[in-house]
């Protein structure tokens, strides 16, 4: 157990089940699965060890169930990873994902939360919080996340909220809000902020700086944006060898962009990092295939495409 993490993340740690597809069905209909790999992964988990190997100093909170792989617990303890925090649920299952990519790199997914859905009745996990800078608020139970986020504040944390694709699906506008208020950075792709805009009633981008004071936007193949109430910054992209899977890559920019913020980079150097990190993790298939170093980042971020 390490005294001090400069980030703390909370989401699921999971195992990831891939697959590749010439397309997606029609409802009703069926279509040819083939490439089936079997990966460690999860947003949180993706996130911690990545920003681990990269030299960031992690803790990862997440529930997993009594059939976790010993085997993943190893790779992350490997990768540096401060795992005081990542609890069995006894009786549960450790959740998992199925993820299908056609042939554009498109993806859709279908998850089972299982342990995950045990948080409700569950205490917070404090360590996290209280040996980190950066509360990374991730994937998880939003009633959950919220006491993260209330704690953190309250210690005087830097709150990131990232509540990925569960913002479609798992939160409502009530519980976004309510987290949103208690966050200084959320991070978001662009199907992501749009519905975050919807459920608070915003038309424009820069409404959201009323509730945190920074957002960074990936937006894929156009690069990622950082809107603060001093700058809006439109970073470009960072050309990887080859892509082939894209699962992973949002965490991996995330996992850059903090790498960044350790070694006090300014805010469009951070994001570059986390462009190049995300570069590297499309190389792979699953998020934890392909782990650079922060020596390897650098060099790639010299390949940066500008917007």
């Amino acid at each position: 157990m390490r005294k001090s993490n400069f980030v703390g993340v909370f989401g699921h740690t999971a195992l990831d089940v891939i697959y590749s597809s010439e397309g997606f069905p029609q409802p009703n209909t069926t279509v040819e699965l083939k490439d089936r790999v079997e990966h460690f992964g999860g947003t949180g988990a993706n996130l911690a060890r990545i920003a681990s190997t990269l030299g960031v100093t992690t803790a990862l909170a997440s529930h997993v169930g009594s059939d976790f792989p010993p085997a993943f617990m190893q790779a992350l303890r490997k990768s540096g990873v401060d795992t005081t925090d990542v609890v069995k649920v006894r009786g549960q299952r450790t959740p998992f994902i199925i993820m299908i990519s056609d042939k554009e790199h498109n993806q859709i997914g279908f998850v089972d939360q299982a342990a995950v859905l045990e948080q409700d009745r569950l205490p917070i996990r404090t360590h996290t919080i209280d040996s980190s800078k950066f509360v990374h608020v991730g994937t998880g139970r939003p009633s959950y996340m919220l006491k993260v986020a209330k704690r953190a504040k309250a210690r005087k944390k830097t709150v990131s909220f990232d509540p990925a694709q569960e913002i479609h699906y798992v939160y409502t506008p009530a519980s976004l809000r309510a987290i949103m208020e208690h966050s200084d950075i959320f991070f978001c792709n662009t199907s992501e902020l749009a519905r975050a805009k919807s459920y608070l009633n915003l038309k424009e981008d820069p409404e959201l700086l009323s509730y945190v004071n920074m957002v960074v936007n990936t937006r894929g193949g156009q690069g990622s944006r950082i809107l603060t109430s001093d700058d809006d910054l439109l970073i470009g992209t960072i050309q990887a060898d080859s892509v082939v899977d894209t699962t992973g890559a949002g965490d991996g920019y995330r996992a850059g962009f903090y790498a960044g913020l350790q070694r006090a980079l300014p805010l469009e150097e951070c994001a570059w990092v986390g462009a190049a990190t995300a570069s590297f993790i499309v190389e792979g298939v699953g998020g934890q295939a392909k782990l650079p170093t922060w020596d390897m980042v650098q060099r790639r971020a010299a390949r940066r495409k500008c917007v």
